[in-house]
């Protein structure tokens, strides 16, 4: 390889080097800011990971929401989960039969009351959540068949990441990434790529190349 060549390239390499740090370290800040507060659901706490139909909507924004008690397989409430805005009514509507719909867990003073009795296809009752939180219900017949479901109300609850599927960073592996130690490995790859650059200019190219000194 030419000096010059090998001067040119020493040089790209350095300016990748800085760029990708840059970037990496501007997703660094990111994570540490939040990532920018898009992309996020409720954090239900495990409750609906498990569930028959395993669905989530964010309805924010809808007065009126339905919830298909018995749906899919018949086992199921759909959508599993649920966001939707304080004051919003829920009607929870029968498409199959033999089940019930209990509270297990809601805000405090939120003051809802599920319907305990057994009711068959085409039976509905309605809800309006104003209490803002995280609402944890499920059928009891059919609870050990993971027949249960969760709603959250309101902009003040836990959240987490939506989807979780894809290419983990490391932040998400427990690892901190401080944007310091970036800009301390770009800096040292400078340092690096203008050591080896002077030492071709010193002492010539590889005699593996056949045109350098001997």
């Amino acid at each position: 390889m030419k000096r010059r060549d090998f001067i040119r390239n020493a040089g790209g390499a350095t300016a990748a080097l800085g760029a990708g740090a840059s970037a990496t370290a501007g997703t660094a800040a990111a994570q540490e800011d939040g990532g920018g507060g898009g992309g996020q659901q409720p954090d239900f706490g495990g409750y609906t990971d498990d569930a028959q139909g395993g669905s989530y909507e964010d309805l924010r924004g809808q007065g009126e929401v339905t919830i298909d008690v018995g749906g899919g397989d018949g086992l199921a409430f759909l959508p599993t989960g649920v966001w939707i805005d304080s004051g919003t009514t829920v009607t929870f509507e029968w498409s199959s039969g033999g089940h019930n719909v209990l509270f297990e867990e809601a805000p405090e003073g939120a003051g809802v009351s599920g319907h305990e009795a057994l009711e068959n296809e085409g039976f509905s009752f309605d809800i309006t959540f104003d209490t803002g939180g995280i609402y944890k219900y499920y059928c009891e017949p059919h609870r050990q068949s993971g027949m249960q479901g969760a709603i959250a109300v309101g902009e003040d609850v836990p959240t987490v990441a939506a989807g979780g599927g894809g290419p983990k960073e490391l932040h998400d592996l427990g690892v901190p990434i401080q944007a310091h130690w970036v800009g301390s490995a770009t800096v040292l790859g400078i340092i690096v790529s203008i050591v080896f650059t002077f030492y071709v200019l010193k002492y010539g190219e590889s005699a593996n190349t056949g045109t350098g000194r001997r």
